[in-house]
């Protein structure tokens, strides 16, 4: 929609908002609203108390995996309040164990057949770009530690990999809850940093089976190698993301070219149980080389000046 700015005072200009938006907002004149700035936009956002929102859902036909995802996503949509009804305890031990995860919901009531999950404090005092770039960071020390742990055998570290990958959940989790309840303006599109998270959330989830392959493997020298050029590749892609450098970026792809020449030499001739090791670190590149691409844009030596 298309609104006309009508000059007030010598300097001031100002623009009507939808009625319609006022009314669901439930905004009345004299009622105060937070305006924040972007690049090309502004975004109106009110703090006034908003109607809960609530889901009411019977999972008695879900897997405990389906209801695993389930809870994850309503808590990613912006759910305040949950309900689920059930008839298998498996299911039940699934969401019990899958709300730790989340943080800000808690478990309010429990009866033999339904669950009630609520969010217990509705503005977390957490900030979206502290959490993103400890989930980097601790994704960075997971993939360190299969480097390091499988090179002096230590079997405990990498099989704790999976406790490191909760955390990551949680850190994620929150961060496509803010970019789905938020109006902030988001510096270089909500589109591409929500499938960025989701995918570094699926990096987690294979570095944990990295960890867990390696734990049952003797170190084997090459394949060592290219999980310390991974780890490298991870480094100068992070530094990039946030600090963009030509350098780091032509550095970052011919690892990743490097790592994934091996692995399509090794695929043949590794033995039949490293094969899910090169999948695995295959599959981890690929999502660590977006770091670099999705900031292309913002290289000085690009921009023509």
């Amino acid at each position: 929609m298309k609104r006309r700015l009508v000059k007030q005072g010598e300097r001031a200009l100002t623009v009507t908002i939808p009625a319609a938006w006022a009314k669901k907002q439930h905004l009345t004149a004299g009622d105060e609203v937070d305006v924040f700035e972007g690049d090309t936009g502004l975004t109106i956002t009110t703090e006034k108390k908003q109607p809960i929102k609530e889901i009411i859902v019977d999972a008695s036909g879900l897997t405990p995996r389906l209801a695993d995802r389930f809870i994850a996503r309503a808590y990613q949509k912006g759910y305040d309040k949950i309900t689920i009804k059930f008839s298998d305890h498996e299911v039940m031990k699934a969401i019990k164990d899958k709300v730790p995860e989340l943080l800000g919901y808690e478990i309010l009531n429990t009866e033999k057949n339904k669950v009630e999950i609520q969010v217990v404090s509705k503005q977390l005092d957490l900030d979206f770009d502290t959490m993103l770039r400890r989930a980097l960071l601790l994704l960075m020390e997971m993939a360190q530690t299969c480097h390091d742990a499988w090179k002096s055998q230590d079997k405990k570290a990498l099989e704790e990999i999976f406790y490191q990958d909760l955390d990551v959940n949680r850190f994620l989790y929150f961060c496509l809850r803010v970019l789905n309840t938020s109006q902030e303006m988001v510096s270089f599109g909500r589109s591409i940093i929500y499938y960025l998270i989701e995918s570094l959330e699926d990096l987690g989830d294979e570095l944990k089976a990295l960890g867990k392959h390696l734990s049952d493997l003797p170190p084997d020298a090459e394949l060592l190698q290219t999980i310390s050029k991974m780890n490298e590749m991870f480094r100068l892609s992070y530094e990039f993301f946030y600090t963009p450098d030509t350098k780091k970026a032509l550095r970052a792809y011919r690892l990743s070219k490097d790592i994934q020449q091996f692995i399509d030499e090794q695929l043949e001739k590794k033995p039949a149980k490293y094969v899910k090791v090169l999948v695995s670190i295959d599959f981890s590149v690929r999502v660590i080389y977006h770091l670099t691409t999705m900031r292309l844009d913002t290289l000085k030596e690009l921009s023509g000046e």
